[in-house]
């Protein structure tokens, strides 16, 4: 199972974070945990995400045949992106939402608490990506809470996440991963 997590690429970065503990059953009875309450715009933007993924191959074989028509739905999209971004970043509520640094992969993540959690545990969560104002409803299973100096460390693997939330993560660490290479070259290009 180590070797199995080990797999996926991992980043560090931040999101905003709440996360509730939940027994095993509660976490059986559906997909995405109903601990939190969330506005229809909590997740809106990963369904914009999924759609546009979805509309990709269409858009491309659109292009191929008018370019005019292709640059016009492009256009189309944006300005609904943009209204989405403007409309979400308005319903998020960050108050009850701890701003963390997390080591992410798709397949869990690890992040840092005040309080322990116990190993083989579950927990509920809901993530906000802030840089592009996703926001996630998934499970994880504790699979350690290691005691640091002034806090806990807690690692947890994803638990029966839907393919869509595991591809909205995926895409976030792709998006992470071009941005710091980015940056190097940027950095690079200086000296």
């Amino acid at each position: 199972m180590d070797q199995e997590r080990r797999q996926y690429f991992r980043i560090n970065g931040n999101v905003s974070l709440d996360y509730k503990v939940v027994s095993k059953t509660e976490m059986e009875r559906g997909m995405f945990p109903s601990q939190f309450e969330v506005s229809p715009f909590f997740t809106l933007l990963s369904q914009l995400q999924e759609l546009d993924h979805d509309s990709n191959y269409q858009l491309r074989k659109i292009s191929q045949k008018d370019p005019a028509l292709a640059l016009f739905l492009e256009s189309l999209n944006a300005k609904i992106d943009a209204i989405a971004k403007v409309v979400a970043a308005n319903d998020m509520d960050f108050e009850n939402l701890s701003r963390q640094n997390i080591n992410l992969s798709e397949g869990g993540m690890s992040f840092v608490s005040n309080e322990p959690v116990q190993a083989d545990s579950y927990l509920a969560m809901k993530l906000v990506f802030e840089d592009n104002l996703t926001g996630l409803l998934v499970y994880g299973h504790v699979l350690h809470c290691v005691e640091q100096e002034e806090y806990f460390k807690i690692g947890i693997e994803f638990t029966d996440m839907p393919e869509s939330s595991r591809t909205i993560v995926a895409r976030h660490i792709l998006s992470c991963q071009a941005k710091e290479l980015q940056q190097q070259d940027q950095d690079d290009g200086e000296q």
